[in-house]
This record gives structure tokens, sequence and C-alpha cells, in this order.
């Protein structure tokens, strides 16, 4: 058991609590697919119980890692049942993805917190998470299931499609876990490896456009590198991974000079109130990449997973907060702005290139460029 729990990397404590919520029926919809995501979402957040219980002092990175993984996984999993209530036209579809928006929008700002060395609220994340995710699997969730069933949805044909067209991950610890739990197997590890895909799943479910199409332009950009890296560490060898590595380094660095340099001088003209802070936070976003370089350029083995989650952290605490700000602050200076990136443009201070550009429109699902 042990070693199967180290693969799966859930600890013995937390498997235990995910199995008593599950014989109590709490968390089980009859939906295998479903019933796997919810019980790897539920054991998550039970290792981060375990490591904020106050037997010994949390351990940040642990923490940061942990909150990752939940936002991460929560992505695939809310993406999941958006399309299927979408699917089936469950009516109450609005309400229960506006639950979903509020989940990420609390994690997201905990993962920001923890970015900045603030771990004194985690407890209350912690049950923040718990009695949120108890709760809306009990009720909401189990109200879209019933909604199904009543409906005669072909639930079995929606999944298998899913499964056959590879548009959703599943990875083998997962798939080990839900066995465990379940004690059969009905599901197995899948890799969605579409960039296109995975990217529109971030954007929507982190609510990431700020409304300034240059802006959102360039963070599609950055996020299509996050992806390509992240399917590339997981399906690659070491060569080819290398070679996808180098390349969003590389990316990255451009990005950075790019996209910092047109965010600023927007801040700037327009004068947003935060933007010397703002300022700060990319200055330390060009640290972390100089560092993960040069961890690559030393032989660490581990440099483009570590790069990896730096850039989904950077996502989730950093365009999913502070740049949303940036909106909020600049709403009604919106057509000026766009007015400015156009002078921008044709002063050759600013270069839009093509494939960014029908990123965007795919992403964003625009007929054309604009």
């Amino acid at each position: 058991m042990e070693t199967i729990l180290q693969t799966v990397g859930i600890s013995e404590s937390a498997l235990g609590k995910v199995k008593d919520l599950w014989r109590s029926g709490s968390i089980r919809l009859d939906l295998p697919v479903i019933d796997l995501q919810h019980i790897w979402l539920v054991a998550l957040i039970q290792e981060l119980s375990l490591e904020t219980d106050g037997t010994r002092s949390p351990d940040a990175e642990k923490l940061k890692k942990l909150l990752l993984e939940i936002s991460d996984f929560a992505t695939e999993h809310f993406s999941l049942e958006e399309d299927l209530t979408t699917r089936f036209r469950y009516p109450e579809h609005p309400g229960h993805r506006e639950q979903h928006k509020h989940f990420i929008e609390v994690l997201n700002g905990k993962i920001a917190d923890v970015r900045n060395g603030q771990t004194a609220s985690i407890n209350a994340l912690v049950n923040f998470l718990l009695d949120w995710l108890t709760m809306h699997i009990q009720k909401e969730d189990k109200n879209y299931r019933d909604f199904l069933v009543r409906s005669n949805a072909n639930l079995r044909e929606y999944f298998q499609k899913l499964v056959n067209a590879r548009e959703i991950t599943i990875d083998r610890g997962q798939v080990a876990l839900y066995n465990m739990v379940e004690g059969k197997s009905e599901v197995g590890e899948i890799l969605n490896e579409s960039i296109l895909s995975n990217i529109i799943k971030i954007w929507n479910t982190h609510n990431l456009a700020v409304q300034i199409p240059i802006i959102d332009l360039q963070h599609i950009w950055l996020i299509s590198m996050v992806v390509e890296l992240d399917i590339a560490s997981k399906t690659l060898g070491n060569t080819k991974r290398q070679k996808i590595f180098n390349k969003v380094i590389a990316g990255t660095v451009e990005y950075t000079r790019e996209h910092f340099a047109t965010e600023e001088k927007i801040m700037e003209r327009f004068a947003y109130k935060n933007t010397q802070n703002h300022i700060k936070q990319h200055r330390s976003f060009v640290e972390m990449v100089h560092r993960r370089q040069q961890e690559n350029e030393t032989g660490d083995a581990r440099a483009a997973a570590h790069l990896v989650e730096d850039l989904k952290e950077w996502l989730v605490s950093h365009i999913a907060i502070e740049d949303r700000n940036i909106y909020l602050g600049l709403k009604d200076q919106l057509s000026e702005i766009q007015n400015y990136v156009r002078e921008l443009i044709n002063a050759g201070e600013l270069v839009v290139k093509k494939k960014q550009v029908d990123m965007y429109n795919q992403v964003c699902g625009l007929k054309k460029a604009s």
C-alpha cells in the first residue's frame, strides 16, 4: 500500500478521509470520470489540510505546490462539468458556473498570498475548500446528475467521445487513487495533447481576460508556451523536451521584454495607481526566468518542471489578479488605450505577430483578425 501511495502522491491519512467520504455516499455521483475527479480534488484538499493541521510549521513551498495542483486540477474538472452541463442544456448551468468561478477566485487569491509570503489565512482557506467542495458535490452536482438522469442523457456516449478524442487529461496517479477508493477500474490514463484546447480551459476557467486586446493577446501567447512545455514534460524524452524547454525559455525572455514594456507604457500613460508595485512584480518574474535558465544550463533535470510551476503560478497569482486590476482601474479609458496601442504599432514601438493574432482569435472565438 505504501509503495502505491508514494507513487500516487497521496498520504495514507488523506486516503482514509477520502474513503470515509466515499463510503458515506456524500461525494459519489456514479459518473466514473466525474467521480474520479472529485476523489482527486478532495484528496488534494485533504493533503492541504494535513499540511496546515498545526502539528508543524507549514512548508511554504509545499503549500504553494499543493495550491497550484488544486488550481490546475480544478481547471480540468470545472471545464468538463461546464461542457457537460452546457451540452445537455442543464437549466441551472449559469449559476453552477458562477460557483466554480467563486472557488477559483478565492483559491487564486490565496496562491497570490502564499507567493507574497502570507500563509496565516491558509487554515481558513482549507475550511472553505472542504466545506465548499462537499456541499457543492452533495447539492449542486447531484442536482445536475439527477437532471441528466431524468433527461435520459446518453452519458456513456458523451464520456466515450471525450475519451476517444482525448479531450480530457487523467494521469496514472488519479487512476490509481480512484481504483483504491472505488475498488474497481473503470477509467484509464488519458492525456489531452491539444495546445489550443488546454489554453481555452485555462483562459475560461480562470477568467483571465482583462478586456484590453493587446494585453489579452500577449497573455494568451504566454499560456501557449506554458501548455506546450507542460505537455512536453509529460510526453517527450530528454532530447526533445530540452528543445521545447530552450524554445520556451527564449519565448519567455522575448515575452518579458515585449509584454512588460507594453503593459508598463499603458499603465504610465494612463496613470494607473499601482504602477510601481506592478513593475516590481515584473522584475521579479524576469529574475525567476533567469534562475530557471541557469538551472537548465547547469544540467538540472528539474528545470523544465520548475519553469512550468513558476509560469502557472504567474498565471493565477499575477494575471488573474494583478492584471485584472489594471482593467478595473482603467476600464473608463479603454477606447483611449486602444488608440494609444495603435499609435505604438504605427510608430514601430510595438510589434504584433500574425501567429499571436491567430491564437488570440482562436481562443476568443473571433472570426477574423482585427
